[in-house]
């Protein structure tokens, strides 16, 4: 299913990314802690049936990819170089969709390089990132944050979302399931629809 490649981090790592779709804007899935790009393969399927190429990338330390020299924990430089190179074949806008510890790695990568996400950024399930200051953080795109109400990450997504700077939304959604876990479970129709919506709105 789609393409395969590894795109080289600014660190010297190398990360493993399928591709599927061709051209418009793109999706970046990142995946959480318990998964890899497998998991969000599926779902990169649908997201590419709307038009939009979607990139599941596997983390330093999962499957082929490797770390560079500022080790396993700069998962942002690697959410940061495959933007980079999804921007570079000409896609636009380039979106990051962060999963628990992915969502985290995007938004650290948000912190980083703000510009690079003025097409936007989405959470599911984020875990919480350093000392923000309310409503000021990762940069001025459109932001999407999600969680269910009776997950373990509830309110680190909610700190998050609080932290960010405008225009932001948050998605409650009912249950307890956690990140790719949505996607299997009854809530999955109405996080698919979430997302859809920010797309449409983002690429419009």
């Amino acid at each position: 299913m789609g393409q395969t490649t590894a795109v080289p981090t600014a660190d010297g790592g190398r990360v493993v990314v399928t591709a599927v779709g061709d051209g418009g804007p793109a999706l970046l899935l990142c995946h959480g802690q318990a998964f890899s790009r497998e998991s969000f393969l599926a779902y990169a399927q649908d997201v590419s049936s709307s038009g939009v190429t979607a990139a599941a990338l596997d983390f330093r330390g999962y499957g082929d990819s490797q770390a560079g020299s500022d080790g396993l924990g700069a998962r942002d430089l690697d959410v940061l170089a495959v933007l980079g190179w999804l921007a570079a074949l000409g896609h636009a806008p380039v979106i990051a969709l962060g999963a628990s510890m992915g969502g985290g790695a995007v938004l650290r990568a948000a912190l980083r390089e703000a510009t690079v996400f003025e097409g936007g950024l989405i959470t599911w399930s984020t875990v919480a990132i350093g000392e923000i200051r309310p409503d000021s953080a990762f940069g001025t795109g459109p932001k999407l944050f999600c969680v269910s109400a009776d997950e373990p990450m509830h309110q680190q997504t909610i700190a998050m979302h609080a932290a960010a700077q405008s225009p932001k939304e948050l998605v409650v959604l009912p249950g307890s399931g956690h990140a790719q876990q949505i996607l299997s479970g009854p809530a999955a129709p109405l996080l698919k629809a979430a997302v859809s919506k920010f797309l449409a709105r983002a690429t419009a």
